[in-house]
């Protein structure tokens, strides 16, 4: 994420993406992403007034986490669900088709992967 404004994980710089805004007349920022990018897109939103810059930003919830309150379902949740059932049906495959009571493991990203699964 932040390929373009340069605001990836581990922190951004402010100043950089507000130059960035002010040399290209952006007055809108549309912001996809889970709670991370939405308290960076709040920081973005607080330098922009402090700017005085006219910028308005909007954030749009993609998480795989589903944490996001209000909304049932975020972007990225079904899909995360589905590639879950994917890797646990190839691991129970794999696990029974070799010997009998085999184990297979399957590790999954997101905060709340134990959901997911």
């Amino acid at each position: 994420g932040g390929t373009i404004l340069s605001s990836s994980r581990g922190g951004f710089d402010l100043e950089k993406i507000l130059a960035f805004l002010k040399k290209r007349k952006i007055n809108q920022l549309f912001v996809i992403g889970g709670d991370g990018t939405h308290r960076g897109a709040f920081r973005i939103d607080e330098g922009c007034m402090e700017a005085g810059m006219n910028v308005a930003v909007a954030g749009i919830p993609k998480t795989i986490d589903n944490d996001i309150d209000y909304i049932d379902r975020s972007f990225g949740f079904a899909s995360s669900v589905e590639a879950a059932q994917d890797a646990i049906r190839s691991a129970k495959t794999e696990a029974t088709c070799n010997r009998p009571n085999g184990i297979g493991i399957v590790k999954l990203m997101g905060r709340s992967a134990g959901f997911i699964a």
